[in-house]
């Protein structure tokens, strides 16, 4: 039965049809396999960098605060006021946040939309 099949397969010339068009196939899926790979390997090193510049600015944050901080308990002369005032400053900006979620998430998800169209056209 096989030995029909090539006969046949020889006769209507389709043997070399049907292994240009295997060889094109796995061709295709390993250009594919590629392309996922560079893509998941840019997500992943632009996604490294954000947390990286987060950390820093954390960071920096954090000792601009305590400097404040520090500054208006020389200039009150009080030990613990420049303390509650920054504290405030950020309870605010927290509460501030919080109302205005909603907007801010949408306006995040915008940007991230038009980034992923741009970076796909």
């Amino acid at each position: 039965m096989e030995n029909i099949k090539e006969r046949i397969l020889k006769f209507l010339r389709l043997e070399g049809l049907i292994s240009n068009l295997t060889s094109y196939v796995e061709t295709r899926v390993a250009l594919a396999k590629i392309e996922i790979r560079d893509e998941v390997a840019g997500i992943l090193s632009r996604g490294l960098m954000i947390m990286l510049l987060i950390l820093v600015g954390f960071l920096c944050m954090l000792f601009l605060s305590f400097a404040a901080a520090h500054f208006l308990n020389d200039l009150m002369m009080s030990e613990y006021a420049g303390y509650v005032i920054v504290a405030l400053f950020f309870g605010l900006l927290l509460l501030l946040l919080l109302i205005f979620r909603k907007n801010f998430f949408r306006r995040v998800e915008k940007q991230f939309v038009e980034m992923i169209r741009q970076r796909h056209q």
